[in-house]
């Protein structure tokens, strides 16, 4: 018979990785330049979100900021939108902050003019984007986060419920890691127990929200400090409890290989 617990990981993995491919639906970091140069000029302008929406396509809403780089010895660089010089800067790095609220909700040009030491003008690239309304631009952003939401919880639900189905009535062997993963650790205020946090998880403003690997418990939880999880570490093994066993994740792993051997097939 087909070993149930390997049927349960192969489900685990895969709705991790829809999980996974969930993740890069298009979206733009509020940090991240989310319009580029058009054109290769020695003056080079982008746009960078501050806060609001951006569709990747060229429409925008909210606070943006345009940058120059590219030309030395600039003094001054002068920012237009629509051929209106808005603002401008003497100091570098040589930026112009503005809300698209300020201005039509249509299509603009952006571009800025630089002004070097001997006086010479130069012209940056242009950038052309279309100001939305705060209405369209939230519900543009809520049809690209409702997908990848529902795609990540229903990858967790999945994920979980089966493996509690599979092990349901079952003595389940809790392992506890000796270290713990590149999210750090957290601590279940169920069952106290400590775990990795996954990369999986819904984000809250008070935690993450996720089933506890031990209970099956939903909690929310914030990453813990290494005194916290020491000490958790510490009174699981006091508690002498035949299920549990501390082993570090890649040893576990080839520890459940080596027991499977002697399973019924």
């Amino acid at each position: 018979m087909t070993n149930n617990r390997y049927l349960s990981k192969k489900i685990l993995f895969l709705a991790l990785l829809l999980g996974a491919l969930s993740a890069v639906v298009p979206y733009i970091s509020p940090y991240s330049s989310i319009v580029l140069a058009q054109n290769n000029n020695d003056l080079t302008l982008s746009l960078a979100r501050d806060f609001g929406y951006s569709s990747g396509t060229g429409e925008i809403q909210g606070t943006f900021t345009m940058k120059i780089s590219g030309t030395a010895n600039l003094q001054k660089v002068v920012f237009f939108i629509d051929d209106i010089a808005v603002g401008e800067d003497n100091q570098p790095p040589f930026r112009f902050q503005f809300n698209t609220g300020n201005y039509s909700l249509s299509a603009h040009t952006l571009f800025a003019i630089g002004y070097n030491q001997a006086g010479e003008e130069i012209k940056s690239n242009e950038i052309i984007v279309k100001f939305v309304s705060a209405d369209e631009g939230w519900q543009s952003a809520l049809k690209i986060a409702i997908p990848i939401i529902g795609l990540t919880l229903a990858g967790i639900l999945i994920s979980y419920g089966l493996t509690f189905i599979f092990q349901r009535g079952k003595s389940q062997k809790i392992v506890l890691p000796d270290r713990f993963g590149i999210l750090g650790g957290a601590i279940c205020p169920k069952c106290h127990l400590p775990f990795s946090i996954p990369l999986f998880k819904i984000n809250l403003v008070a935690g993450s929200l996720l089933p506890c690997p031990y209970c099956r418990k939903w909690i929310i939880v914030r990453p813990a400090g290494k005194a916290e999880l020491e000490a958790a570490l510490e009174n699981a093994k006091s508690q002498n409890d035949t299920r549990l066993s501390i082993h570090p994740p890649e040893e576990a792993l080839l520890k459940e290989i080596d027991d499977s051997r002697y399973m019924d097939q």
